[in-house]
């Protein structure tokens, strides 16, 4: 089970069988709705390719794709709990197309927005294996087209960059691209060295993730596209490219991917996540949630919930939900939360009967609950995230602050004052019977 059978199980796909340019026109289509699937049938100068966007643009499609009724939260925390060892080997249904390719002519790669030429892989999955453990690593890594069957790949100082400083000579390398959203999700995770991306996107495929071995590295067998390459010792100019914030990156020198293999299932859908919109947000704030909630839950053990929004990039700001039970609730649990993700510059702290995915019902915790002068603490000089356009680069530093948006308490207020009024069946009455 693949990316083909979420799409298939989806109620209702966008379907575009009209054809469209690559770059002209299939960036600006695949944001038009980031809640529904879009399956590009027709992509000019790909008449073998589909293209996929949009499979996990909301919180809805995620847990949809994983099976789970639980919060996000939860399903992420129980299943980096409990990974499930790999047990079904399927050959890959992805079959060899070229050797020393020049990729871009065997598979669409935009060139998202206006102002530079830059042409990323933005849904590109890399699985690489330890040299010292023998452990396989799936990391998401942004991939800029050099031409021909050469990339400069951004490598963060993370588990690949520590496997490629520690590799004689080149890196080998898989690129896997068209999984299951559970290994997209398994692979955008920070998790510690040694423990398994494979094993996470297995409990979270509910047991079902089918592997193979090719070249001696694990991967999916239902990847739409397959690249066997390596990451070599030669380096290039990597960016600017538009990051969670929707404004441009600097420029850096990244190593060079150099692709021997290109592999593609028939007809394959080839994935495309549109950088800075809804999926790239996703794969970059749902899997830290539970690491924050982990951490504020030990500080305040009533943490009912935490959401990174979409506003604050899914990364800058987040809503944490708790139950006060002691003054001091939640200014323990702001401090917990900017511990835990350090990248955080404003933390929003909202009762229980708040829902911290729900923007309107956030600002109307802070417009009927906070006062500025109580309410609102200011932390300057702390350590910036690079995705932050406005941090001074000089020092690296940012100012940060947390807003106490729980309800005032003491003994001349009751919690009747700041509870929403209802209408009686508001939440259950249809319209339509009375059409």
């Amino acid at each position: 089970m693949g990316l083909r059978s979420v799409l298939d199980a989806h109620p209702d796909p966008t379907r575009l069988t009209q054809s469209v340019d690559p770059d002209a026109e299939l960036p600006a289509l695949a944001v038009q709705d980031a809640a529904t699937p879009t399956i590009f049938e027709s992509v000019a100068g790909y008449p073998d390719c589909r293209v996929a966007t949009n499979c996990i643009g909301t919180r809805t499609a995620i847990r949809r794709a994983i099976d789970t009724d639980e919060s996000l939260v939860a399903a992420m925390s129980a299943a980096m709990a409990d990974p499930a060892p790999l047990e079904r080997t399927v050959p890959v249904a992805a079959r060899e197309v070229a050797t020393d390719p020049d990729v871009r002519e065997h598979i669409p790669i935009p060139d998202y927005y206006e102002a530079h030429d830059r042409r990323y892989l933005a849904s590109s999955v890399v699985i690489a294996e330890d040299p010292d453990t023998g452990t396989h690593n799936l990391s998401f890594h942004r991939m800029q087209y050099l031409g021909d069957n050469e990339f400069a790949i951004r490598l963060v100082e993370r588990h690949l960059h520590d496997i490629h400083s520690r590799t004689e000579g080149p890196t080998p390398i898989a690129v896997a691209m068209g999984v299951h959203p559970a290994v997209e999700l398994a692979a955008a995770t920070s998790i510690a060295p040694g423990e398994s991306e494979l094993e996470l996107a297995n409990r979270l495929h509910g047991g079902q993730l089918a592997t193979d071995s090719l070249d001696g590295l694990t991967v999916p067998s239902e990847s739409e596209v397959l690249m066997l390459g390596e990451i070599t010792s030669e380096t290039a100019e990597e960016g600017p490219f538009v990051d969670l914030s929707r404004t441009w990156d600097r420029t850096r020198e990244q190593p060079v991917v150099r692709v021997n293999t290109l592999m593609t299932r028939p007809n394959p859908l080839v994935r495309i996540i549109v950088p800075g919109r809804a999926e790239h947000a996703n794969l970059m704030g749902v899997p830290q949630e539970p690491r924050i909630y982990r951490i504020v839950e030990n500080a305040v053990p009533t943490v009912a919930n935490v959401v990174l929004t979409h506003g604050g990039c899914s990364w800058l700001h987040v809503v944490v939900a708790i139950d006060v039970r002691t003054q001091g609730d939640a200014k323990n649990a702001g401090l917990a939360a900017l511990a835990a993700h350090p990248s955080l510059k404003r933390v929003t702290i909202v009762d229980a009967d708040i829902d911290p995915s729900d923007p309107e019902a956030v600002e109307w915790a802070v417009a009927t609950r906070t006062q500025p002068d109580r309410d609102v603490e200011v932390i300057e000089g702390a350590d910036g995230s690079s995705l932050d356009p406005s941090q001074d680069f000089a020092t690296g530093t940012t100012a940060k602050w947390i807003v106490d948006a729980t309800r005032p308490r003491g003994p001349d207020r009751e919690a009747s004052e700041f509870r929403e009024a209802r209408i009686p069946g508001e939440d259950d009455i249809d319209l339509e019977e009375f059409e």
